[in-house]
């Protein structure tokens, strides 16, 4: 989406009607144990490399029963460790926690609102945002979401993102899967369906990522442009590795 990431996203998919309708979810086809990736800002001449290991597993003892989501990246900044937790019948988000060397943001959800802290520079912020719809959670827990949906070329649907930061607010996106595509990354090659996703308000956001289509599907890899006032490049995160 925006370049400048936000702190925090959350998908609600609707339907084209307008109330929330998403297609049969299949938890158990999302792929389960070790993934690493590589994110690569390219603007002009100047390139930028950013490792990530994302670990999912099932907890089969919590109830209900969870699908854990933990991302550790690592820059010259520091690590960033990012654990999401989702419910693994519906996906949704019950609580994610982000850890930096000189912050943490804790974030617990309901359907109906979500709280939580965000601390940085020896401040406190805090997240009390009310929703008109049960969200589900973005970056890695979108991308989860699109593992368990049966993608199929012309499915369209539209998708609310809702973006807390500095400044909160609800973004409308639509998405649109195109044709399959074979798609060959570091970890090899892969038969993916792309979903594109794009800005559907004030803002011009777009990205189109890519979803193995052999069960256990994959987040294989994702692209989106950088816009001209900050540079005229593109981020591209793409699959290196993957093991149980």
């Amino acid at each position: 989406m925006r370049v400048s990431m936000p702190v925090i996203m959350l998908g609600l998919l609707l339907s084209k009607a307008g109330h929330a309708e998403l297609p049969q979810l299949d938890s158990s086809e999302v792929a389960t144990g070790q993934f690493e990736y590589r994110t690569i800002l390219q603007v002009g001449d100047t390139r930028l490399d950013i490792d990530s290991v994302r670990h999912i597993r099932v907890e089969n003892s919590a109830s209900p029963r969870t699908l854990q989501i933990r991302t550790v990246t690592e820059t010259d900044m520091g690590t960033t460790e990012d654990q999401l937790e989702l419910d693994f019948a519906t996906l949704m988000p019950i609580e994610r926690v982000v850890r930096q060397d000189d912050g943490q943001m804790k974030i617990d959800y309901r359907p109906d609102q979500v709280t939580g802290y965000i601390r940085a520079a020896g401040q406190t912020a805090p997240v009390d945002l009310s929703l008109n719809y049960p969200a589900y959670a973005g970056e890695a827990g979108l991308e989860t979401l699109l593992t368990a949906m049966p993608l199929a070329s012309g499915l369209e649907f539209e998708l609310r993102i809702v973006e807390i930061d500095v400044d909160s607010r609800v973004r409308r996106f639509r998405a649109s899967v195109g044709d399959e595509e074979t798609v060959e990354v570091p970890a090899g090659r892969f038969s993916a369906w792309p979903v594109h996703v794009s800005a559907a308000d004030e803002f011009d956001d777009e990205q189109t990522i890519w979803i193995s289509d052999a069960i256990p599907r994959v987040f294989v890899q994702a692209t989106a442009p950088i816009p001209a006032d900050l540079g005229d490049g593109a981020v591209t995160t793409i699959l290196v590795k993957t093991s149980d």
